[in-house]
């Protein structure tokens, strides 16, 4: 939860209760937040406001802009702490319990920048967005197995299997995202949901998460995967996708995706019982939000563990309720996926993402076929179009889920000094440059610095910092006394010196080498009437942008 508002609204909203008594103003807003408003101003307290639509963060928005009065009842004299959770606590207690966390978390973002002297952003999006240390950690060794992973794929030549998946996506390290409130059921505050690959933001940008360049190699084996299983129908083209949506043991409430150009390839992993994808083929959404044009009785229900779905993601669609461990990924494209630049194209297809062509998305959306909506009864017999395609192939190649394949991956997620694949290079002229946080044996984190060759692509270590103190994020950036470029850097605390003493010696343009594009330091684009501007922000990705998945 971003720190956006004023204190004391944080300090407001989080002591409230479900029984805390609320009197909404007239309806100020427009767009579909001005029909979500005349739903939820009806509430008298802040558990109705909750039940009758109204988001979390828009307590905070709404109370700050003078839209909500409190007018007595239950309120705390201080906001929960999650650790204290007890079996009385109510869901709305619950709920702004987590956000109290969220925006701790935040205040010492910004506390530690301001000590620092640096951009809060180069704090998070180094790091990818909301990652913890304990995220970083589990991330690594999920890269490590999806390494092992393609290179026994690449010597054996056989195709990536479902247990490939399941030993990574085992490893994998999930942020609890609160942002996703349309997949929300009631109860929950977060769901565990990360996204690989483009997103795309409120403001008309489009950028690369940080997360797809960090860990490529896991990246690489989803695309991979999705490769090997296309089926007949889509193989001229390929199925192209700009994003993975990667989701761990939650059934998504139903909903139709945000910002999701539609076409969408779905299969689900792990040994589990329930989850099947209820999908509503004909909703054209004529009947106004997804709870009234979907109706039980004329869903149809898909097990995707055991099928490959391509669907609509802006029709309606859920997941049962379920037993057990289960994952899934989507394959999608954001709305705005035609707005990214060749580099991040470049970016995009090194990391394994097949992105679409014209024809490829024309011949997905065929196979959809248009709905034909749930105002008139259908014709007797008469079933919508329903695209899946089992996955019975048998487990092939190493078994990944061994335990010792899993410590042999956590092994080498320690020795990073050629990790991720990245080329080594003996360059003397640099195009950019990439940072890289690594995890020391005792908990520490440790910073590389590398600058991007002219000629070859590869990277040059620069500069280097070990963390002082387990999760305290201060460094000390040393020069290593091999690089020999560039004029002279003294030992530093803060990582904008680091960047601006590269600035000095760092020559226009991009490297190209094979397939591989190295983007420039930016890693994204603006768009505002037509121009494009350079942006950075990925730390704000989590808040900004929408996403799909199931």
């Amino acid at each position: 939860m971003p720190n956006t508002y004023k204190e004391e609204t944080y300090l407001e909203v989080l002591c409230w209760t479900a029984k805390t008594r609320i009197k909404y103003g007239p309806n100020p807003k427009s767009g579909k937040s001005f029909h979500r408003y005349d739903q939820y101003m009806k509430a008298k307290t802040v558990e109705e406001s909750l039940k009758l639509g109204s988001y979390p963060q828009d307590l905070f928005f709404d109370y700050e802009h003078g839209y909500i009065k409190v007018l007595g009842g239950e309120k705390r004299s201080a906001p929960l702490d999650p650790k204290d959770e007890e079996k009385s606590w109510h869901k709305v207690d619950k709920m702004l319990a987590r956000m109290h966390r969220n925006w701790i978390t935040w205040k010492k973002t910004f506390e530690l920048a301001d000590k620092l002297g640096v951009d809060r952003r180069q704090l998070t999006s180094d790091k990818t967005t909301s990652e913890t240390t304990e995220m970083r950690a589990k991330r690594l060794h999920a890269n490590a197995m999806a390494s092992m992973v393609l290179e026994d794929i690449a010597k054996t030549q056989r195709k990536v299997s479902d247990r490939d998946l399941v030993a990574v996506l085992r490893l994998w390290g999930f942020r609890e995202n609160t942002t996703r409130q349309n997949v929300m059921k009631d109860g929950q505050s977060f769901v565990f949901s990360d996204t690989l690959g483009l997103v795309a933001g409120y403001d008309g940008s489009v950028m690369v998460t940080q997360a797809t360049s960090e860990y490529s190699a896991v990246t690489r084996l989803f695309g991979q995967w999705l490769k090997d299983h296309t089926p007949p129908e889509l193989q001229q083209h390929g199925f192209g996708f700009s994003s993975i949506n990667v989701n761990a043991n939650y059934a998504a409430a139903l909903h139709r995706d945000g910002n999701n150009e539609g076409p969408s390839m779905i299969k689900a992993f792990g040994q589990f019982k329930g989850g099947e994808l209820n999908y509503w083929c004909d909703d054209d959404k004529t009947l106004g939000p997804v709870e009234k044009c979907c109706k039980d009785g004329d869903k149809m229900s898909v097990n995707i563990s055991k099928n490959l779905l391509l669907f609509d993601g802006n029709r309606g669609h859920s997941v049962e309720d379920f037993q057990g461990e289960r994952f899934s990924l989507v394959f999608f494209c954001v709305g705005l996926y035609d707005r990214a630049n060749k580099t991040v194209k470049a970016e995009l297809e090194r990391c394994g993402i097949h992105f679409p062509s014209k024809a490829g998305m024309a011949a997905a959306r065929d196979l959809l076929g248009a709905p034909r909506g749930y105002k008139g009864k259908k014709a007797k017999g008469e079933k919508p179009p329903l695209c899946c395609w089992p996955q019975t192939g048998k487990e092939t190649g190493a078994n990944f889920l061994a335990e010792s394949k899993v410590k042999a991956a956590k092994q080498k997620a320690l020795d990073f000094e050629k990790q991720d694949g990245d080329q080594e290079c003996t360059d003397v002229e640099f195009v950019s440059t990439k940072i890289k946080y690594h995890m020391l044996p005792d908990g520490r984190r440790s910073v590389r610095f590398f600058m991007v060759g002219a000629t070859s692509g590869g990277l040059r270590l620069a500069v280097t910092a070990d963390e002082e103190k387990k999760d305290t994020g201060r460094y000390l950036y040393k020069k290593v006394p091999e690089f020999e470029f560039g004029p002279q850097l003294c030992p530093t605390n803060r990582i904008a010196d680091v960047r601006a003493w590269a600035e000095k010696f760092t020559k226009k343009g991009a490297a190209v080498t094979g397939r591989r594009c190295v983007r420039s330091s930016s890693a994204s684009e603006k768009v505002d009437g037509g121009k494009r501007k350079k942006s950075t922000d990925e730390a704000a990705i989590s808040k900004r942008c929408k996403v799909a998945g199931a």
